[in-house]
């Protein structure tokens, strides 16, 4: 996530400082792949939590107290998580699409030489939806951070539970 930040600050300086087609080009190539590179961390999460919440429910499907307790707490964790990851997504990739747009309205001006923003009327919202994606990134990897983190601490609990009955059930055996 720290080499998305660092991507998402060069691909933002690179935009307020465009002067000719080859600084707008650089920028393009950058807003595509920190808008990739985002998405993909957030959608890397994703699947971290639902893979982890398959293996947790088939962990404890046979212990009734587990499954009770356990089963409900992975769908928190995913509720919790899930809305502003995707939410995140769709605005970076929103963003991006509209970057795109901004891109292709100043080389049909006058073949991107003069980069006339103030007459194109959708770099403002390109600009707007940019900062609109970058806050809503940075809630959802704070969200996405401290439910990583609890799913770890939950995976601890139910393994240390299951080997202790496992060396319970063991010892009463002859």
């Amino acid at each position: 996530m720290a080499i998305d930040v660092v991507f998402i600050a060069a691909t933002a300086v690179m935009g307020l400082g465009l002067t000719d087609q080859a600084s707008m080009m650089q920028h393009y190539v950058a807003g595509m792949l920190t808008s990739m590179l985002t998405c993909f961390i957030h959608v890397l999460v994703l699947f971290y939590l639902i893979g982890t919440g398959k293996d947790i429910r088939e962990a404890v499907e046979d212990d009734p107290d587990l499954k009770e307790r356990y089963w409900p707490w992975t769908q928190r964790q995913k509720r919790r998580a899930f809305p502003p990851a995707c939410f995140a997504i769709v605005l970076m990739i929103v963003a991006t699409l509209m970057g795109g747009e901004v891109h292709s309205r100043l080389l049909v001006v006058d073949g991107g030489a003069t980069l006339p923003f103030r007459g194109i009327t959708a770099w403002w919202v390109h600009g707007a939806l940019v900062v609109a994606a970058v806050l809503v990134s940075a809630w959802a990897f704070v969200v996405e951070l401290a439910v990583a983190r609890e799913n770890r601490r939950g995976i601890l609990e139910i393994n240390a539970e299951l080997e202790r009955r496992e060396r319970e059930g063991n010892s009463r055996t002859p």
